[in-house]
C-alpha cells in the first residue's frame, strides 16, 4: 500500500498529465496478447498507467531557458581557418568603413591555435580560453564561425556587426560588400543567458 502525503496528493490532483504520454501505455495494454493459461487472472481494467509529469519548476526552467535565446543577424565579411588573413581583412575593413575593432581583450594564440583571453583575465572561468561575442553592435572582431552558423570547429569568421533587426544588418552588409564582395549575413539563434 502506498500512502501519499498531503503535498503528493495535491500535486497528483493538480498536475495536468500529457495526453500523448498516456495514450502509449493504453495502446500497449490493448494490443498485448492474451495469456492462454486458464489460471491467469483477467487483465486489469484499461486505466492509464502513472506517467511522470514535469514539475512546475522543470517547466519554468525550460521556459526560462527558451527566453534566454535571441534571434540575431550577423554580418560576416569572410571566414577562414587561418587567423592572419582575417586580421589583414579586418584592418582593411576598418580603414574602409571606419568601424572600430573590439577584441574584447582576446588575442590569437598560434601555439594553441585559439582566440583567447589572457591567462590572468579577471574572468576566472574564461581566462586563457575563448569567450564568444554575443552583443549587438557594429564593431569588427574575429570569432569562431560555429557560434553563428554550422561550420568546422576551427573555422573563424570576420564579424562586422551583430544586430537584432535584419534591416540594419542588411544596411551594414551593403557597406561591407564594397570592400569584401563575398560578405554575407546569417540569422543566428543565440544563447544570451549567463555563460558562467
Amino acid at each position: 500500500m502506498v500512502i501519499l502525503g498531503l503535498g503528493g496528493l495535491l500535486a497528483a490532483c493538480t498536475s495536468q498529465p500529457d495526453p500523448a504520454a498516456q495514450t502509449a501505455p493504453l495502446a500497449a495494454v490493448r494490443n498485448a496478447p492474451n495469456s492462454a493459461s486458464p489460471a491467469a487472472p483477467p487483465p486489469a481494467s484499461a486505466s492509464p498507467t502513472a506517467v511522470p509529469v514535469a514539475t512546475a519548476a522543470e517547466l519554468s526552467t525550460e521556459a526560462d531557458t527558451a527566453e534566454q535565446y535571441e534571434t540575431l543577424y550577423v554580418v560576416i565579411a569572410d571566414t577562414s581557418r587561418q587567423y592572419r588573413p582575417l586580421r589583414r581583412q579586418m584592418l582593411r575593413l576598418r580603414a574602409a568603413t571606419r568601424q572600430r575593432i573590439d577584441t574584447m581583450g582576446r588575442f590569437y594564440d598560434p601555439k594553441k591555435n585559439l582566440i583567447r583571453l589572457p591567462d590572468n583575465d579577471a574572468d576566472e572561468v574564461y581566462a586563457g580560453d575563448y569567450f564568444p561575442r554575443r552583443t549587438s553592435d557594429a564593431t569588427l572582431s574575429v570569432e569562431y564561425t560555429n557560434l553563428y552558423t554550422p561550420a568546422h570547429a576551427k573555422s573563424m569568421a570576420l564579424v562586422s556587426g551583430i544586430y537584432q533587426e535584419p534591416a540594419r544588418a542588411d544596411s551594414l552588409l551593403a557597406v561591407v560588400r564594397r570592400t569584401v564582395p563575398t560578405a554575407f549575413r546569417v540569422q543566428a539563434r543565440m544563447f544570451m543567458g549567463c555563460l558562467h
